[in-house]
């Protein structure tokens, strides 16, 4: 299969995406212009796609441009500081970066967060919520134990913030939604191993108090 991005003119999209994100309402149009056909093949190519191949491929393509312009163009400003970070990449791969997060995010929205279990010596989101639901945690925070998953994780966001950094609390909830570590690196412009580091921190030292500690010092949390 051939390049969903071939053809497309990666110094020419970059130019008119830091034009853009200064407000350049025309640089924004022609922007989206260039980038409209590629993204609706870049969606296409995609398998398992909810709602059928073409509605989804534009259903993509659309929340891509979203999330660029979104925010008065703050998706649009976050190009120069990735690439900064990653001389190696290019404009193509970080728009596949993009579009693969919103296709996870309308996987998410249609058929409800993939709760997987971790491979083996990674923490799992559904183990740390049933945990986070069975301990005395919720009790502490003087609210009734959550009945769903997504209340579950809410409330564990929320007990996160209490206790630990914002770096890890904002790693800690983008994994709770389905995030892997390459998506939570990207986004939080982090290599993926430091992803996978703010994530395994945060459970390791909630789970301690899960099990009571209130300085993090029980013995408890293992993976």
């Amino acid at each position: 299969m051939s390049d969903p991005l071939a053809g497309l003119d990666l110094a020419r999209c970059e130019a008119l995406m830091a034009r853009a994100g200064d407000g350049d309402a025309e640089a924004w149009s022609t922007l989206v212009r260039e980038l409209w056909p590629c993204l609706l093949r870049l969606a296409g190519s995609g398998r398992g796609a909810p709602g059928g191949p073409e509605d989804h491929a534009h259903d993509v393509a659309a929340g891509v441009i979203e999330k660029l312009g979104g925010r008065d163009g703050h998706g649009l400003r976050q190009f120069a500081p990735w690439r900064l970070r990653r001389g190696d990449k290019t404009f193509a791969d970080w728009i596949r970066i993009v579009t693969k997060n919103v296709v996870r995010d309308r996987a998410r929205q249609q058929l409800g967060p993939a709760r997987r279990e971790g491979a083996e010596g990674e923490p799992s989101v559904k183990r740390l919520l049933n945990e986070f639901a069975g301990s005395p945690a919720l009790e502490r925070m003087g609210v009734r134990p959550p009945m769903t998953t997504a209340q579950t994780a809410r409330q564990l966001v929320e007990y996160a913030r209490a206790h630990l950094p914002a770096d890890q609390v904002e790693a800690l909830a983008r994994w709770s939604e389905g995030a892997s570590f390459e998506d939570i690196a990207a986004e939080m412009h982090l290599e993926e191993e430091d992803g996978r580091r703010l994530v395994r921190a945060a459970v390791a030292t909630l789970r301690r108090y899960f099990a009571g500690g209130r300085d993090g010092s029980d013995k408890g949390g293992v993976f």
